[in-house]
């Protein structure tokens, strides 16, 4: 266990040199062109990717997807292609 660096005073447990309270922050957020999907990344220790369905104020549960391959392929079946994603 570590300190934890804000000095908050609570330690944080480390797995795989991802704390667990970071461990759900996206490191990445991009959302389609016409803001009807987001898709969040987050670097545990494989890679994974949570993908909402957007409408309005509304948004889906997540639908996670394991690894580069399976975010291609559902960009794929959606025809969104990279450029039309756009950081969030």
């Amino acid at each position: 266990m570590t300190s934890c660096p804000a000095g908050e005073g609570k330690p944080l447990r480390r797995r795989s040199g991802v704390a667990y309270r970071d461990a759900m922050d996206p490191s990445a957020v991009w959302r389609d062109k016409n803001h009807r999907w987001r898709i969040e990344a987050y670097r545990v220790p494989d890679l994974r990717f949570a993908i909402f369905a957007t409408n309005g104020t509304t948004e889906s549960a997540p639908l996670w997807l394991f690894g580069m391959s399976a975010l291609a392929r559902w960009l794929m079946t959606h025809a969104i292609s990279l450029d039309d994603l756009e950081t969030d």
